[in-house]
C-alpha cells in the first residue's frame, strides 16, 4: 500500500515538474517576443504616430533599461522572499503595460507602455532562469539552460515573423496576443503557488543583499556581466541595426524570414551548447562560438549592406551571427547558475541585467557609426566590439577554472 503511495506522489510531482517548465519556457519566450516585435513595426509605427522611424528607436531603451535594471534586484529577492511569488508581481506589472500599448495612440503612451513592460518583466526573466535550475539536478543544468536559451533564440525570430503577418489586420493584436499569453501565465503560476513549497533562502534581506555586494565585487562575476554587455553588442546589435537599415528598402515579409532564420540558428546552436556543455565542458563551447562570431563579422563587414543584392550575403552572415550569439549567451547563462549554488537567482539577475543594458545601449553606442557610414560602419563597429569580448571570455574562462 504504502508503495502504491509512493508510486502516486513521484507521478504528481513528474506531472507539476513537467508543468512548471512548460510555463518557464512560455513565459521565457514572451520577453524576447514582445522586445523584438519593435524591429519590424518602424515603418507601421512611424505613421501611427506620425513620427520618423529613427524616433521610434527609443521604444527599444524605454523597455530595455528598466528590464535591465530591475533585474539587479529580482533574481535577489527571489532568492529571499521566492519566485512564485516575484514572478506574479512582475506579470502583472507588465500585463498592464501591454494593455496599454494595445491602446496607445502616440509615442509617448507607447514608450510608457514599453516601461511599465520592461519593470514588469525584469521582475520575471532571472527568477525564470533560477526556478529552471531549483527543479532541475545538477548533471542535467546545462541541458535544461541549453533549452531555456534555445527558446529565448527562437522567439527573438519569431517576435519579428509573427509581427509581419498580423500587421496585415493590425499590429494591436500583436499586443492582445501578449496579454493572452501572460493572463494563462498568471493563472497557471498563482496555482503551483497553491501547491508548491516557496523556494526561500533562510537570511534576511539585509544579510542577502550584504553578501550579494560581496558577489558583485568578485572579478569573476564582473567579467561575467560585462561578457553579457559586450555579447549583446555583437550579435543583437546585428539583427537590430540590420533590421533598422531595412526599413524602406526590405519589406517587412522578407525581413520578418531573415530575423527568423537568425532566431532558429540561436535555437539549434543554444540547445547544442547545453549538449556540449555537459559532455566536453564551457571552453570548447565557447571557442566554437568565438570562431562563428568571427566568421559572421567578417562575413558582414565584407559584404554585408541592406540592398536586395547583398540580401543573401547579409542574411548569411546573420545565420552566422545567431549561432554564434545562442552560444555565447547560453554559456553566460550556465556560468550564472555554477558559480553560486546559494545566490543563483542573484548571479541570474546581474548576468541578465548586464546583458540586457547591453541591447538598451545599442541603439546609443552605435547609432553614430549608423548616421556617419551606415550599416557597414556598424558592422565594422560590432567586429572591433567581438575582438574585446574574446578578451573578456578568456579571462572570464580562466578565472571560472580557479573557483572550487
Amino acid at each position: 500500500m504504502k508503495a502504491e503511495q509512493d508510486d502516486i506522489k513521484r507521478q504528481e510531482l513528474v506531472k507539476v515538474s513537467s508543468l512548471v517548465e512548460f510555463i518557464i519556457y512560455l513565459l521565457f519566450a514572451l520577453g524576447p517576443l514582445t522586445g523584438n516585435v519593435i524591429l519590424v513595426l518602424f515603418r507601421v509605427l512611424s505613421t501611427e504616430f506620425s513620427v520618423l522611424p529613427n524616433e521610434l528607436l527609443i521604444t527599444i531603451p524605454s523597455f530595455m533599461f528598466p528590464f535591465a535594471f530591475v533585474q539587479l534586484f529580482s533574481g535577489a529577492i527571489s532568492d529571499v522572499k521566492g519566485r512564485y511569488t516575484v514572478i506574479l508581481l512582475g506579470l502583472s506589472i507588465f500585463g498592464i503595460g501591454m494593455i496599454l500599448a494595445s491602446l496607445s495612440f502616440s509615442l509617448i503612451i507607447f514608450v510608457l507602455a514599453n516601461v511599465l513592460g520592461g519593470i514588469g518583466f525584469g521582475f520575471v526573466n532571472p527568477v525564470l532562469i533560477a526556478l529552471i535550475t531549483d527543479i532541475t539536478p545538477g548533471p542535467k543544468i546545462s541541458k535544461k539552460i541549453g533549452l531555456l536559451g534555445a527558446v529565448a533564440n527562437l522567439a527573438v525570430g519569431i517576435g519579428p515573423l509573427l509581427a509581419g503577418q498580423i500587421l496585415i489586420v493590425g499590429w494591436r493584436y500583436l499586443y492582445i496576443i501578449f496579454v493572452v499569453i501572460t493572463v494563462v501565465g498568471f493563472i497557471i503560476i498563482f496555482s503551483l503557488k497553491r501547491s508548491q513549497p516557496k523556494n526561500t533562502s533562510e537570511m534576511e534581506i539585509r544579510e542577502f543583499f550584504s553578501h550579494l555586494g560581496i558577489e558583485i565585487r568578485r572579478p569573476v562575476v564582473l567579467l561575467l556581466i560585462l561578457s553579457a554587455f559586450l555579447v549583446s553588442h555583437t550579435s543583437i546589435a546585428a539583427i537590430i541595426w540590420t533590421s533598422r537599415s531595412f526599413t524602406h528598402v526590405i519589406p517587412e515579409s522578407i525581413s520578418g524570414v531573415v530575423l527568423l532564420l537568425y532566431g532558429i540558428m540561436g535555437f539549434v546552436s543554444a540547445y547544442l551548447a547545453g549538449i556540449t556543455i555537459k559532455k566536453r565542458g564551457i571552453r570548447l563551447t565557447l571557442s566554437i562560438a568565438l570562431i562563428s562570431l568571427i566568421i559572421a563579422d567578417i562575413i558582414l563587414v565584407i559584404f554585408g549592406d541592406n540592398s536586395f543584392e547583398a540580401l543573401v550575403l547579409t542574411t548569411t552572415g546573420l545565420i552566422f551571427m545567431g549561432f554564434a550569439g545562442g552560444l555565447l549567451f547560453t554559456s553566460l547563462m550556465y556560468y550564472s547558475q555554477t558559480l553560486s549554488q546559494e545566490r543563483r537567482g542573484a548571479l541570474a539577475g546581474l548576468t541578465t541585467a548586464g546583458q540586457f543594458i547591453g541591447i538598451a545601449f545599442v541603439t546609443i553606442t552605435l547609432e553614430p557609426f549608423f548616421n556617419s557610414g551606415g550599416i557597414s560602419l556598424v558592422y565594422g563597429a560590432i567586429l572591433v566590439i567581438s575582438l574585446i569580448l574574446i578578451v573578456a571570455l578568456i579571462i572570464l574562462t580562466k578565472l571560472a577554472k580557479k573557483l572550487p
